[in-house]
């Protein structure tokens, strides 16, 4: 990923063609959101990307942390009512599932006693919609109007991109072949915890998406140029793991280390041995990295601590990789602290798994891309995590791409830096993408 030049609010405009003011919209006041802003349906507008850009802006101006997304979320449903697309009780306190009803594959008996050769399938198509606690800098002039708060992630792109697919479908619905559930969903960044999920596992523990066959997402990224969508088979994001070594030694006096055991030698001898655990222990061909991020012991300059700790992440895309690493941290941690006479408690805390794209759903996902007149090209190299993964667990299959959102007028600036700024030209071709893609799969299961 290129790093591009200085981003100055003058110099950016939107390729759609729409002026570079603060348009929102003049519905959703329950959100708090004042009226003569952009239109809130894509009745009597004069092109869907201009409806969808202006829409963008507001969500790009008022970015909410996980879980946090309340006014998101009721713009979201004010939008989707005023294009008459449905929204299910789902029970989430922010985000929501809506429901595109295809009528294509209704039979003559009715949905409840459609014939075998009327299969009427249901998929998901997925956008989130949370915000990164990071101070904007990109000079825009709908930069985020929360201190400290920005979409330097795009999931305000994402979300755009899942609304436009959904108007898209709505208005194809009487030939739709089956049910396209929209998820908007919160808290893809949150920090998981037992008592606060990944907002991918929220959803899913709300039974809504119980009867979906596959899944399908999209996700912005500064590596493709606007008009291009990624698309790869097996694996396009990395297994998120963390893991805490906690020394213990033995403390005393700086000038006589003989008389104890010294963790902070200890930690630097284990932080240098985890280095060779990707290099020499891991197929090189495979993509995974381990990196430490945090080493602490003592207090002061003249006495030796009796624990310390280190910490850090790794990232992998193959599942048994996963599982080998883990095992040989522990073992390499535990055996270097006995060596010195120390000890090792290593806790590792699994977060969301490698999202790995159905090889079925590959060729039909390059096939709806060049249908609707994009390039495409492999998804970009990385182990940064995404939670879409969690959809695609236990059997579940599905398809993640990436849509480009770079332009001469929007260079390249990697998602989660303050100065992140994706061309919002981007949306209409994501979406159109999107919704040619579900039309594509329901027809395919029918």
């Amino acid at each position: 990923m290129s790093a591009g030049s200085g981003v100055e609010a003058g110099g950016m405009r939107e390729a759609s063609g729409e002026k570079p003011t603060d348009a929102v919209s003049s519905t959703g006041t329950e959100a708090g959101i004042p009226a003569s802003e952009a239109p809130a349906d894509f009745a009597g507008q004069p092109n869907l990307s201009d409806y969808l850009v202006g829409n963008y802006r507001w969500f790009h101006a008022h970015p909410e942390l996980s879980y946090g997304e309340v006014r998101t979320t009721a713009r979201i449903r004010a939008l989707l009512e005023a294009n008459g697309i449905e929204t299910l009780d789902s029970g989430l306190r922010t985000g929501l599932v809506a429901i595109v009803r295809g009528e294509a594959s209704e039979s003559g008996d009715g949905r409840d006693g459609r014939r075998g050769r009327d299969r009427h399938p249901v998929i998901a198509i997925r956008g989130d919609i949370d915000a990164l606690p990071l101070a904007e800098d990109t000079g825009l002039p709908y930069a985020s109007r929360t201190a400290g708060v920005m979409h330097a992630c795009g999931h305000d792109v994402n979300l755009s991109v899942a609304l436009g697919a959904a108007i898209l479908l709505q208005r194809r619905r009487t030939s739709l072949n089956g049910d396209v559930k929209v998820v908007f969903q919160p808290a893809e960044e949150v920090r998981a915890d037992a008592q606060h999920p990944t907002g991918a596992v929220a959803v899913l523990r709300t039974g809504v998406l119980d009867d979906v066959e596959v899944f399908l997402g999209t996700h912005d990224t500064d590596a493709l140029d606007v008009g291009t969508i990624g698309i790869s088979p097996d694996g396009v994001s990395g297994s998120v793991d963390k893991f805490r070594i906690d020394v213990t030694g033995r403390g005393t006096h700086a000038a006589h280390p003989d008389k104890g055991v010294n963790p902070v030698v200890v930690l630097s001898s284990i932080v240098g041995a985890l280095q060779s655990i990707p290099s020499q222990s891991v197929d090189p061909t495979h993509p995974r990295v381990l990196t430490v991020t945090h080493i602490e012991a003592g207090e002061t300059w003249n006495v030796i601590p009796s624990d310390g700790f280190v910490e850090g992440t790794v990232r992998t895309a193959d599942v048994e990789d996963r599982s080998l690493i883990e095992a040989t941290l522990r073992r390499v941690s535990t055996c270097i602290a006995e060596a010195f006479g120390a000890s090792a408690d290593v806790a590792w805390t699994a977060s969301s798994p490698s999202v790995v794209n159905d090889p079925q759903w590959v060729p039909v996902a390059r096939e709806a891309a060049s249908a609707e007149g994009l390039a495409v090209a492999p998804s970009p190299a990385t182990l940064g995590g995404e939670d879409f993964s969690y959809y695609l667990q236990d059997g579940r299959p599905g398809l993640f791409a990436h849509v480009g959102v770079t332009s001469r007028d929007f260079p390249a600036h990697v998602v989660h830096s303050p100065r992140f700024a994706p061309d919002p030209a981007a949306i209409l071709p994501g979406a159109r993408f999107l919704a040619r893609m579900a039309e594509e799969v329901l027809m395919r299961l029918r």
